[in-house]
């Protein structure tokens, strides 16, 4: 897993994780601000994904690879997830709906560093 890759999408959740937080505390709906960060959170998170499996096929990885992988394919999802259900929600709950997903690749992304470096907690 490359570890600036993984900064840089910990640093862009966090982000947009307190704008969605803001937003939902100032009874806004979501607007293009979020659908923005969360495409770049996706964006990003490709990319981790491509490089993830390109080390896990060259056997760099961690040595059981499958709960990685798994964690590498599903986070995939949230950032999608998140803006569908958040657009649909047109109250202050579509920012919450945001904020979580936000906050869930965050702390998906701490967790594949533990996997693929070994740490088990």
């Amino acid at each position: 897993m490359t570890s600036a890759l993984a900064t840089v999408i910990i640093v862009v959740s966090l982000l947009g994780g307190g704008y969605s937080l803001v937003w939902a505390y100032i009874d806004r709906p979501m607007n293009r601000g979020h659908l923005v960060a969360l495409g770049l959170v996706e964006a990003l998170l490709l990319v981790q994904a491509v490089l993830g499996v390109m080390k896990v096929a060259d056997d760099q990885g961690p040595k059981e690879p499958a709960t990685f992988l798994g964690y590498l394919i599903g986070i995939l999802l949230i950032p999608a997830a998140g803006a569908a259900w958040g657009l649909v929600e047109r109250s202050r709950w579509g920012p919450g709906v945001a904020a979580v997903a936000f906050l869930s690749v965050a702390a998906m992304i701490v967790r594949m560093n533990q996997i693929w470096e070994g740490t088990v907690v």
